[in-house]
């Protein structure tokens, strides 16, 4: 469990990074093509093949950690990732921290995201 902890541990951070997210196609091949979000606005997100988290022109640096990472297996094949983030270059409080919750499931042997939530929190 703890390879599977690292790995899925590994995933997430790359979600967080400008490379990964400017990628259309380094996010297809990480999320489902039905994945959904609840953002942390309150909103509800449904990937479309093609979309990107971060616009080429956005070079903002991402200045996140990933802190109290935990998982809990769900099935072999499915892993429920919990933890918070601090986006430390963020100047308002109110969004600097979020709990997140992320559900992923094993496709022969590649680990895709199913299911994300971001909870603003402090």
């Amino acid at each position: 469990m703890d390879a599977i902890a690292k790995h899925i541990s590994q995933l997430e951070n790359s979600l967080l990074t400008s490379e990964i997210r400017k990628s259309p196609q380094k996010i297809a091949g990480l999320l489902v093509h039905d994945f959904i979000e609840f953002t942390g606005s309150g909103s509800e997100y449904h990937y479309k093949n093609g979309d990107v988290f971060q616009e080429q022109n956005d070079n903002s640096n991402l200045d996140w950690e990933i802190i109290d990472f935990k998982i809990r297996e769900l099935a072999t094949d499915c892993i429920l990732a919990m933890y918070k983030v601090n986006k430390h270059s963020e100047l308002d409080e109110r969004k600097k921290y979020s709990l997140r919750s992320s559900i992923w499931k094993r496709y022969d042997s590649k680990w895709k995201i199913v299911f994300h939530q971001g909870t603003p929190t402090s």
